[in-house]
């Protein structure tokens, strides 16, 4: 197998090891909590504007990895999918998973790897097996009869790995493989609605244990007609647009409140001000007294009062909390906890990789903007809406209305990455004097953040 060809010269990059002990800590090992990446880990030095420069940084961004949200039949996100970007090579790929300890990550969530039989017969799908990897392979890409897929089949299974097809039918040739096949995945733009029905019902009857996912899934509609045919799984676009079909939505008070105090932390107001709100909702009062005598915050007696615990948990840490819990409270769907991980990872990120390009302050409004992207999709109202009643620096409120000013960009590469454009992103990393080969490790630490931050209710953040 075709290793990554080592690059002169790489930038400074945090080693496998730092992923490995990163889902340790996902698991609750007992590895330090998370801290920032260091600066050399994230910044490049001023390229020197040369051809070959520009050329180096741009190969490593081919083994950019994108991931793709994997929601189950409740809408709750149950792992994703990693693919390559275009350009990038099996090889390439396999070997950026494996140095991520992607295998680690899949022993608590699930980890979708498309995989060919060549790689299979390579053994090259042995570092990334884990009870939660599922191999993805595609029967209609490759030329071999279901015979000659049947014993790399075996060999998922032996690894302690699950398999996934596409392209799987009902046709009797296909018979033997359905044992062996733990999700079978069926693309929406693959078939005819009735034909994609219709192939559903079939392979479940065929193979009651067997998992379907609907894959290209665009819009919830689409989303809930696949729940309505009992597919256990979806990936698609779908998971971070809003809903058209739902009614426009209402500000409840907590949420109310929320900005009522976001507003407060923003003009400096004093923290009997702030306390004073926060009692208007009794469950957020509750809640940010808990934060303050948390383990965490190691205080000696425990605080009673709402002004004590403001001044415990300090204003930024305060307002990031008060961010979050926008996603939260109320009556909360399981779609909202999905997208509450989608941007605070997207925040993170661009927080993350601004460290050493902008200042503080500046890299704080980021983790804001990351955030916020998602508020219209989350409240189900135009974004103008939300924005009124929330009191931003006016370089938030640009990026997030006109997708300009400053900040701009910085949202841009977090998207082009999340989506895998390989070559926007290195050009957008260039253009703001960051490394390109910085781009999957700051995305998967900001994952590895998020889902820290999350599994403690936010109360590290």
């Amino acid at each position: 197998m075709t290793q990554l060809q080592k690059q002169p010269d790489p930038p400074i990059l945090p080693s496998p090891m730092v992923f490995g002990k990163l889902f340790n800590r996902l698991r609750g090992g007992n590895t330090p909590s998370l801290q920032p990446l260091p600066l050399e880990a994230l910044v490049a030095t001023a390229p020197q504007n040369t051809p070959s420069t520009a050329e180096r940084l741009r190969q490593a961004a081919e083994s950019l990895l994108r991931r793709e949200e994997m929601l189950d039949a409740r809408n709750r996100l149950s792992g994703y999918r990693f693919t390559r970007s275009a350009g990038a090579d099996e090889a390439a790929f396999l070997q950026a998973l494996a140095d991520v300890d992607v295998a680690d990550f899949a022993r608590r969530r699930q980890a979708l790897v498309p995989i060919s039989a060549r790689a299979l017969m390579a053994n090259a799908h042995v570092p990334l097996a884990a009870p939660g990897s599922i191999f993805l392979v595609d029967l209609n890409q490759e030329q071999l009869s279901p015979a000659e897929w049947r014993p790399l089949l075996e060999k998922i299974r032996a690894a302690g790995a699950r398999t996934g097809l596409r392209g799987l039918t009902a046709a009797p040739e296909h018979a033997a493989l359905l044992g062996l096949a733990d999700l079978a995945i069926l693309s929406l733009n693959d078939y005819e609605l009735p034909q994609f029905q219709r192939l559903a019902r079939t392979l479940k009857q065929a193979s009651p244990q067997l998992l379907l996912a609907a894959d290209d899934v665009p819009t919830w509609p689409e989303r809930r007609m696949c729940g309505s045919w009992n597919f256990d799984y979806c990936l698609g676009p779908f998971s971070t647009l809003a809903d058209s079909e739902e009614p426009e939505g209402q500000l409840d008070n907590s949420r109310v409140v929320l900005m009522e105090m976001l507003n407060l932390i923003r003009a400096e107001a004093d923290l009997a001000d702030l306390g004073n709100v926060a009692k208007k909702d009794p469950g957020i009062a509750l809640k940010v007294l808990a934060l303050a005598n948390s383990p965490a915050a190691g205080l000696a007696a425990p605080v009673a009062s709402l002004e004590q615990a403001i001044m415990v948990l300090g204003r930024q840490r305060l307002y990031r909390w008060l961010t979050v819990a926008m996603f939260r409270v109320g009556t909360p769907r399981d779609r909202d906890e999905a997208l509450l991980e989608v941007a605070m990872t997207r925040a993170r990120f661009m927080e993350t990789v601004a460290d050493g390009v902008l200042e503080k302050k500046e890299c704080d409004e980021l983790f804001l903007v990351g955030l916020l992207s998602l508020f219209d999709v989350l409240l189900n109202m135009p974004l103008s809406k939300v924005l009124e009643l929330i009191n931003l620096a006016e370089d938030v409120n640009t990026v997030l209305l006109r997708s300009e000013g400053p900040y701009a960009r910085f949202l841009q590469l977090a998207l082009a990455v999340e989506r895998g454009r390989a070559e926007q992103a290195a050009d957008l990393a260039l253009s703001l004097g960051i490394d390109p080969a910085s781009l999957t490790p700051t995305s998967l630490m900001a994952l590895a953040w998020a889902e820290e931050a999350l599994g403690n209710s936010t109360a590290d953040l």
